[in-house]
């Protein structure tokens, strides 16, 4: 059989950049990238990506392996492969190669993070705030890492004192985060704060809002809103949960962030 061809393996990459998965599976998706070559090792993991971004674990997990059997296969890759684990079910499996890869220590800060949501998908909240921990002790300017432990503190049951300290530690790295300082309100409405976080809440603007990603932290945002007539913000937030809430049913659960 022929080979895809470097123009077409350099169209797929632009697709899957882009964000086009059904466009780089149309590129890729032939009986010949799954041979038993190792030149066929990029485009079946390019495929295998494009086919865990539209949903379909079982093919996109057959193409990875197929990969990773022709050679070694990006860590990224390996994180996809544990995702679709995770949605098979195969749950040890998926608990077993997030932690090969995050014990190895050498994925930067943005794929280790995704480790830990991982982890955390699959109701390991507690290791996945040891990852997390991790990137912290690396490279104690990572904010993302200090606010999703934040949310995994939470997830294992911990006093919310800590994930509020550590949202605030997320906050100082990157003031202007409209994510983590929607999640502090969360917080302070679940600490029962009502008056610091309405003065927080009053701070956003409506198009600040419509970018926000926690449904559960913006129906709460919504409701205190409501009881002290803040009529337009709250309606912003409770429209922008729903939308959230849409958009979560219909995605795998592996997709979906860190929430509060």
């Amino acid at each position: 059989m022929a080979k895809i061809n470097q123009e077409t393996l350099d169209l797929a990459w632009h697709a899957h950049a882009s964000s086009d998965a059904d466009r780089v599976i149309q590129l890729l998706a032939a009986d010949d990238i799954l041979s038993q070559s190792h030149e066929d090792i990029e485009p079946a993991v390019l495929l295998g990506l494009a086919l865990h971004d539209r949903g379909r674990a079982v093919e996109a997990a057959d193409a990875i392996e197929k990969a990773s059997l022709l050679g070694p296969i990006p860590d990224e890759a390996r994180i996809t492969l544990a995702s679709c684990y995770a949605q098979l079910r195969r749950i040890d499996l998926a608990r077993e190669l997030y932690l090969e890869l995050a014990l190895s220590r050498r994925l930067d800060a943005d794929l280790m993070l995704k480790v830990a949501g991982g982890l955390s998908a699959i109701d390991s909240p507690q290791l996945a705030m040891k990852v997390c921990e991790w990137i912290t002790e690396r490279d104690d300017s990572v904010a993302q890492a200090y606010y999703d432990m934040g949310v995994y503190s939470a997830h294992c049951g911990h006093a919310l004192y800590i994930s509020e300290a550590l949202t605030r530690r997320a906050l100082a790295l990157d003031t202007g985060n409209v994510h983590y300082r929607v999640g502090l309100v969360s917080l302070l409405i679940q600490l029962q704060r009502d008056g610091e976080a309405l003065q927080v809440a009053l701070s956003f603007e409506v198009d600040q809002i419509r970018t926000a990603t926690c449904f559960s932290c913006l129906q709460r945002i919504a409701d205190i809103l409501t009881r002290h007539n803040h009529t337009d913000l709250a309606i912003a937030c409770h429209e922008r949960s729903n939308a959230l809430r849409a958009e979560r049913a219909a995605k795998p659960i592996h997709s979906a962030k860190p929430t509060l």
